[in-house]
């Protein structure tokens, strides 16, 4: 795995930085290096603790809470953030206060360790955007922040050793805004992420438009994210047609969940709760017996002699047109589909539907009403009080030829 090998480099690296300051500290006698050695031991044990805490982020006790923990790395990493701004702080008092060295050797020394902590804290980096970890990437920039501090002391050394103690406080404030700058950037996105405000406002826009495409959702009412360390929780409301059945749903919210997913990274969970929207009209079709409101529904469909086409709205208008395809032999069922189709129908009230014919009604979102026996005008009636039930299959097996 990439990571392991990203925080070996890292751990080798830091390694190396450790060795440098301190055989400087017994060659030079400086103590300022005997304490950036204890420093490095302190950030050493700070990776230690955030590789323990990703393991027990990743563990089954923390699948045993609703969001897991994945909360820690955000409070890890606002933990650092606060530490490199108070080591920013700490760092620009000391070195005001301090007289400066005009020693040559302990600038060469704490400018060539700062090589190896570089190089570790851009393995860290590394390391985490591999395993997506916010709280891996935070500490490979608290790293850096040893880098900006070292190199800023090194400078100011060599510098003031030349030219004067001016250039010393001058790398002082550049190396303390470098560090104030790396405690923003670690803390901005744990602050709001522990207040479950958006990181990137930019993803609820994204999300909404891709669940907005899937076919049967009518509007996307709410779409709440919770970020969570590297993960993000997603929330979705969305109407659907209030005749869809749960079964009729539950496909269509797999396939909101599996869009999303692909089409957005970092994505853990998600979550879609369907409310009914209320349709305002209806384009619905019964095959009758005659071209009257009175007319008895004919127990055929495809065949049958006539259509009465009733729209639904404010009001309810009826037209009875003659059935154009019933003497074909062949396909009915196919040529009624197109029909239909044609006609803007949104729901069929019949008693009796093939297998082919209830399957392209499925396919192209027309809803199948099953009724009893009856005249138009009745049934209509039944249709609009909630009376009819819905078909989940065909009531008949189609002919085999």
């Amino acid at each position: 795995m990439k990571a392991i090998k990203f925080i070996t480099y890292s751990f080798l690296m830091i390694s190396i930085a450790f060795i440098i300051r301190l055989v400087g500290y017994f060659i030079t006698g400086n103590l300022a290096l005997a304490l950036e050695s204890a420093h490095i031991v302190i950030d050493f044990i700070i990776t230690i603790f955030i590789l323990v805490t990703l393991r027990v982020i990743s563990s089954e006790f923390s699948g045993r809470f609703s969001y897991g923990l994945f909360k820690l790395e955000d409070l890890i990493s606002l933990s650092l953030a606060i530490l490199v701004a108070f080591t920013g702080i700490e760092f620009l008092i000391s070195g005001f206060l301090s007289r400066p060295s005009m020693a040559l050797d302990s600038s060469l020394i704490q400018g060539l360790s700062v090589i190896p902590l570089a190089l570790a804290a851009h393995y860290k980096l590394l390391a985490g955007k591999e395993i997506n970890s916010p709280s891996l990437e935070s500490d490979g920039r608290h790293t850096y922040t040893d880098f900006y501090e070292g190199l800023g002391v090194s400078a100011g050394l060599f510098l003031s050793y030349y030219f004067g103690p001016g250039f010393y406080y001058l790398s002082l404030i550049i190396a303390f805004l470098a560090l104030m700058f790396t405690s923003y950037s670690i803390g901005r996105d744990s602050i709001l992420s522990l207040l479950d405000l958006p990181k990137e406002k930019g993803v609820k826009n994204e999300i909404e438009k891709i669940v907005s495409s899937v076919d049967k959702v009518r509007k996307v009412k709410e779409v709440r994210l919770r970020w969570a360390g590297p993960v993000i929780f997603v929330e979705l409301v969305v109407e659907m047609d209030p005749l869809l059945t749960i079964d009729d749903a539950h496909p269509v919210t797999e396939e909101i969940e599996k869009r999303v997913r692909e089409s957005v990274n970092g994505i853990y969970h998600v979550t879609v709760h369907v409310e009914p929207v209320k349709r305002k009209s209806f384009r619905v079709i019964i095959p009758s017996e005659g071209r009257e409101e009175g007319s008895m529904m004919d127990q055929r469909l495809a065949k049958a002699n006539y259509f009465a086409i009733v729209n639904i709205d404010e009001k309810i208008s009826y037209e009875f047109i003659e059935n154009p395809f019933r003497e074909k032999d062949e396909l009915a069922g196919l040529d009624f589909k197109d029909f239909l189709v044609q006609n803007g129908i949104s729901d069929i009230i019949c008693s009796n539907v093939g297998e082919i014919t209830f399957g392209l009604m499925l396919s192209y979102g027309i809803y199948c009403w099953h009724s009893d026996p009856g005249t138009i005008s009745e049934i209509i009636k039944k249709f609009i009080n909630g009376e009819l039930k819905k078909l989940q299959q065909p009531t008949r097996r189609s002919k085999a030829k």
